[in-house]
């Protein structure tokens, strides 16, 4: 089926309404056994100056711990009582929902089941598949990405532009940089589309956009996963199309540190699609990945009320103390 791919990505009406959401959430431990070192070894990083993309409204920086090392948080959060009250909050809804929540200090992984590993259309969640992409070939000496490509690979995470990501989608080689970051960090669901140019149709599921965070934050060399985390660390509140980005995660947690990522799209298979993923806490303690999908919602305009009301129940306040 051929796809409007400007109707997909959220471009049209007012970006402020739709009806409620499916979601699927999850987060990963660290540290488990199938999760090794990168053996590559670490050179010089990509980067790392700001685009003119970065948004006032984005993130205070502030000094930060280790990116690898957990700390232990002074809130514990019963993921699995959220986890089955967020799926009843849903049903109740109409919609169908796919939750896990990964505790990386506590190495604990808690799903509601087989739709966590469902894989979705990640509308612009792929966008962290590119970069990390571009960053371990140019570590391999492939390439060496010139200041324009810097800039288009930051606009493409801080304020999730679509164009940046098409250029350079299209330019560094398409689907096959999708299926090389699946093979490296084994994310069985990852699998582009068969639909030439259409990254946002990449398919993915919620416990592997979580364990990429995971296995992000655990196997990249310290100055590329430093460099990425920062740059979700700074996304902009307004997107480059004009769509609100804080909903969901940051919704919930407005006063934590998070490094997020999030995605929109309208409207294959009959659905809209939104989802909210990130790291969470200055200690990196937990990663998260909420995949929303509306059946039969065909307009491409997005309410985030239900996706902000879920993450609100996973993370109550009070629950992450920076």
């Amino acid at each position: 089926m051929m796809v409007d791919v400007s109707t997909i990505r959220g471009r049209g009406p007012d970006p402020r309404w739709i009806g409620p959401c499916l979601v699927a959430v999850m987060l990963v431990a660290a540290g488990c056994s199938e999760v090794s070192p990168q053996d590559s070894p670490v050179s010089t990083p990509g980067a790392t100056s700001a685009t003119s993309a970065t948004s006032e409204a984005a993130q205070p920086e502030a000094a930060q711990p280790r990116l690898d090392q957990p700390q232990v948080a002074e809130a514990e959060i019963d993921f699995r009582a959220g986890i089955d009250a967020a799926t009843d909050f849903a049903a109740e809804q109409g919609l169908t929902v796919s939750i896990a929540v990964i505790d990386r200090s506590a190495d604990a992984e808690v799903v509601n089941g087989a739709a966590a590993d469902t894989p979705v259309f990640g509308a612009s969640l792929v966008k962290l598949f590119l970069a990390d992409n571009l960053l371990h070939r140019q570590r391999a000496g492939e390439f060496q990405l010139g200041p324009r490509d810097r800039e288009l690979l930051e606009a493409m995470l801080v304020a999730s532009d679509d164009p940046a990501a098409d250029s350079l989608y299209s330019r560094f080689g398409g689907d096959a940089m999708v299926t090389e970051v699946a093979r490296r960090y084994q994310l069985p669901s990852v699998a582009p589309t068969n639909q030439a140019g259409e990254w946002e149709l990449t398919t993915m599921s919620a416990r592997d956009v979580a364990r990429y965070y995971d296995r992000l934050l655990t196997r990249t060399p310290g100055a590329d996963r430093d460099y990425l985390i920062d740059l979700l660390r700074r996304s902009a509140m307004i997107a480059r199309d004009g769509f609100d980005q804080f909903f969901g995660i940051p919704a919930a947690l407005p006063e934590q540190t998070w490094a997020i990522k999030q995605g929109w799209m309208c409207c294959p298979r009959d659905t809209s699609y939104l989802h909210t993923t990130a790291i969470i806490g200055a200690d990196n303690r937990y990663t998260v990945a909420i995949l929303s999908g509306d059946p039969g919602v065909t307009s491409p305009g997005f309410s985030t009320d239900a996706l902000n009301r879920i993450a609100a129940i996973l993370f109550p306040p009070g629950a992450v103390t920076d």
